[in-house]
């Protein structure tokens, strides 16, 4: 079976996750390879069913950037479309539906340029809407950061830094509410505990009490982080 190998010197035991299909074992530094080995093989009916399941959920879960095409917004489908225009710029939302309109003076690819428009326009929609929300669930929790910003990340939702600056990836506006106050109030208790440990989880409960059903959904969405 094929699957890339991560060596860690903090690690103590092997972990798999599989990721877009793709199979990551992470392994103390120096373990022996045969062990490795052995243990992928011990999780192999585990590892395809995953496979499987991400493969599903990609499918029914990617974007089409293409006129009568499809964007996430809020856990819901957006119809796209787009057209010629005296300049370039997103549309408000309408009738489920976003429209795009390229200048004349575009002459590459327009769904490109197109994509490339989406995206700056999410990331201006998350600095106002996720900053925001940052910012109420802060003030709820007392849990401050030092900094925060909207990030553009292609494996992960958000992120703390040991010097307690929260980054929040614009792709959050794409997930149901529930699923964006999740990663945020997740990011928001590692600035108390920079790990996964029990700690951490009996804090983001007292916050989230449904924080681990919701952590599994989540995973089901990891397809509109590679558009």
């Amino acid at each position: 079976m094929k699957y890339t190998l991560a060596f860690s010197s903090r690690r103590r035991t092997l972990g798999i996750q599989v990721r877009g299909g793709e199979v990551i074992v992470r392994a103390p530094k120096g373990l022996d390879r045969q062990q490795i080995e052995d243990f992928v093989q011990s999780r192999k009916q585990w590892i395809e069913q995953h496979q499987r399941k991400q493969k599903q959920a990609l499918e029914e879960q990617s974007v089409m950037i293409a006129q009568s095409g499809r964007v996430p917004w809020q856990g819901e489908w957006l119809e796209l479309s787009w057209s010629r225009a005296s300049r370039s710029r997103v549309l408000p939302i309408r009738d489920q539906r976003i429209h795009v309109q390229l200048s004349s003076r575009v002459r590459r690819a327009e769904d490109e340029v197109v994509r490339e428009l989406l995206q700056n326009w999410y990331q201006n929609q998350a600095e106002f809407i996720l900053l925001a929300r940052l910012r109420e669930f802060a003030e709820r929790t007392g849990l401050q950061p030092s900094r925060a910003y909207i990030g553009h990340w292609r494996a992960r939702w958000g992120q703390c830094s040991a010097r307690g600056e929260i980054g929040l990836n614009w792709r959050l506006l794409q997930l149901p509410a529930a699923m964006q106050d999740y990663v945020i109030l997740h990011e928001l208790c590692h600035l108390r505990h920079m790990n996964h440990g029990p700690e951490f989880h009996r804090l983001l409960t007292q916050h989230l009490p449904d924080q681990r059903q919701v952590s599994k959904q989540i995973s089901y969405y990891s397809a509109w982080l590679n558009w």
